[in-house]
């Protein structure tokens, strides 16, 4: 009976520790600030893994998933009709580093976020979607931030680059109320897999947030199409040319020849024959 006993603690104890914590937040924000009452909403997602934690759409990461198992199953990516989401600045998080993955166009950039510790934690307190809170404030990106956070919780994490505080952010806005956070679900989730998974021809330029201020606004002053900027980005494919996750060109010539001595050392293994006139590089 003991064994038994153990058993079941040892399996739990694994259950436990192959979860990730997810919560999810609403965001409602002002896409333009001339128009306060244009607001918008959308469901983002804090995942709480064993060594960092990433923020993204929930939408978006429910599509991405969708797209990975369609192709999985040999099934068409285009069938899936998931909406991509309207927040795209993925955020990671961890003890050694925070970045944004944020767009330019199409170009995804890889954008270096200093840790922010330089809260003014208040004495004032209240509840808020039943958890005992306490407000703190921030200046960010040239906004002043108000946020609630409980020690119910101790997460020292919250939505988009919000975190280091004693506990987890249940609430946050700017105080314009131009952008908000709000915690409405929390749950734990078995399998989750990172939401940072990049395409070989739109790989992120890893900058500072300053530098990614100045190409913003160069593009918002000469904006082009995503047909010319994919061209720009990606010009040896006017050539044929291709490049690895690194940059460096793929040799396909190089490529061939493996294949083809990979293909002559298993024909001889196997005692078999093959013409490599077929496999013939000129």
């Amino acid at each position: 009976m003991k064994k038994f006993a153990y058993l079941v603690l040892f399996l739990l104890s694994f259950v436990c520790y192959s979860q990730t914590h997810r919560f999810i937040y609403s965001y409602k924000f002002v896409p333009d600030s001339t128009k306060i009452d244009s607001l918008l909403y959308e469901e983002t997602r804090l995942e709480v893994f064993d060594n960092h934690t990433e923020f993204v759409s929930n939408n978006g990461a429910k599509r991405d998933s969708a797209i990975a198992n369609a192709i999985k199953n040999n099934e068409s990516p285009a069938n899936v009709k998931l909406s991509k989401g309207l927040f795209i600045n993925n955020v990671f998080k961890s003890k050694k580093s925070t970045y944004s993955i944020e767009y330019v166009g199409i170009q995804p950039f890889k954008v270096i976020q200093q840790p922010l510790t330089n809260w003014k934690l208040t004495k004032e307190k209240k509840i808020i979607q039943n958890y005992n809170c306490q407000k703190a404030e921030i200046n960010y990106g040239g906004r002043t931030w108000e946020a609630w956070f409980t020690q119910d919780i101790l997460i020292h994490d919250g939505p988009y680059v919000f975190a280091n505080l004693p506990g987890l952010i249940v609430k946050i806005n700017d105080l314009q109320n131009q952008h908000s956070f709000l915690l409405i679900a929390n749950y734990k989730v078995a399998h989750a897999v990172t939401n940072f998974v990049y395409k070989q021809y739109l790989l992120p330029i890893q900058i500072n947030k300053s530098e990614f201020n100045k190409i913003w606004n160069n593009f918002k002053r000469n904006p082009m199409g995503a047909t010319e900027q994919f061209m720009n980005i990606n010009p040896g494919l006017l050539n044929g040319k291709s490049f690895d996750k690194n940059g460096n060109e793929i040799d396909f010539t190089q490529k061939k020849r493996e294949e083809k001595n990979y293909i002559q050392k298993q024909m001889l293994k196997n005692n078999n024959y093959i013409d490599l006139q077929l496999y013939k590089i000129n």
